[in-house]
């Protein structure tokens, strides 16, 4: 390799380093502990000098939550996994290791919507002194779905495109409403902004009256340009199906399959 090429390399690394670091600051900052409109306090676990687990109780009073997020103040520790234990019995895993410096706090940790009554949260750690760790849950919201827009699908018609622009705002997922008779339907793709795409297999017969589960979105929030649905060609003389596309900036949550009410 020439020395060239490796001062190029090395000058390439110089300037990840720190769009890395930048990036990982972040995510931590995108919550704020005193920020009680979203986040409430959910417990706290005081820690000493060693390897252990401690257990903060929750309890279904203090309602639903999509995410958690701690903070660390005292002195530094290593936390190496949460157990997050649900109401229904349920819980997750999650596998954390990494050394948190005193006053720090931990990026937002999405939880699932199928189980967000925290019952408890226990955490496996190390100390490197006395240390305290405060715990906070965002409140999970309703997720609010605009119409970006309508087709009715005609006679031994094969596909049809909503255009949405820039003007919409971004959004999370997506998901159809079905009215007036059954739409088979075969794709859903969406076309972003900055003109990549997302194609989602659907490949199910829709019932009239009913809509899709959401479908996610890649990434946080995507600004859609447009979206293109596929048919299923129908031979019915009858009237058509009406379709709508909608779309959330909050999370969709779980689904259940096309047809799902």
């Amino acid at each position: 390799m020439s020395k060239r090429i490796l001062l190029a390399i090395v000058s390439v690394v110089a300037l990840l380093i720190p769009l890395a670091s930048a990036e990982a600051q972040r995510r931590a900052e995108d919550w704020k502990p005193d920020n009680r409109a979203d986040w409430d306090l959910l417990g706290t676990a005081q820690i000493g000098t060693r390897i252990e687990r401690d257990t903060i109780d929750v309890g279904r009073r203090e309602g639903r939550f999509g995410s958690i997020g701690f903070t660390v103040t005292g002195g530094d520790a290593r936390v190496e996994e949460l157990r997050i234990h649900y109401g229904g019995g349920e819980s997750d895993v999650l596998r954390i290791g990494e050394v948190f410096k005193a006053g720090s706090r931990s990026r937002p940790i999405d939880l699932p919507g199928r189980a967000s009554v925290i019952d408890r949260i226990e955490i496996a750690y190390r100390a490197f002194g006395p240390v305290k760790i405060d715990f906070y849950g965002e409140r999970r919201r309703d997720a609010r779905w605009d119409v970006l827009g309508c087709q009715r699908v005609g006679f031994l018609e094969t596909s049809d495109t909503i255009r949405v622009g820039r003007r919409e705002g971004a959004f999370r997922a997506i998901k159809l409403q079905v009215k007036d008779a059954t739409l088979r339907l075969n794709k859903v793709r969406v076309t972003f902004g900055d003109r990549s795409t997302q194609t989602f297999d659907v490949r199910a017969a829709i019932p009239k009256g009913t809509e899709t589960r959401p479908f996610d979105l890649d990434g946080r929030r995507r600004v859609i340009e447009r979206i293109d649905l596929d048919y299923i060609p129908s031979l019915a003389l009858k009237k058509g199906p009406e379709v709508c596309v909608l779309a959330t900036e909050g999370s969709g949550g779980p689904g259940s399959g096309p047809g799902r009410r």
